[in-house]
């Protein structure tokens, strides 16, 4: 059978061989998971960007669209917006 020595080396290195590799697997890991929260972090920064273009355009859009003009008012709808046609008149006023 084996020596008792050779047996008692046999399991040293094998504990100090778990120890190596659960230490290098956990740093492994450890720095997949920060590439992983920059990444995310990354997204969702390119996400609040294009939310605000976005916004920012539909703002410009509203401050750049003409006021339409009201071809016929009825003053006795129920849908008639009285300060719709203020607008409207003042635009006309000014040009």
């Amino acid at each position: 059978m084996l020596n008792r020595s050779v047996v008692n080396v046999g399991r040293w290195s094998a504990l100090a061989f778990g120890l190596v590799y659960g230490y290098t697997h956990n740093a492994s890991l450890k720095s997949q998971q920060v590439q992983l929260d920059k990444e995310a972090d990354y997204h969702r920064k390119e996400l609040l960007i294009e939310q605000a273009r976005a916004a920012y355009a539909k703002k410009q859009l509203a401050l750049t669209t003409p006021v339409k003009a009201v071809e016929n008012v009825d003053i006795d709808s129920p849908d008639f917006d009285f300060e719709k046609f203020v607008a409207d008149f003042e635009a006309k006023e000014k040009n």
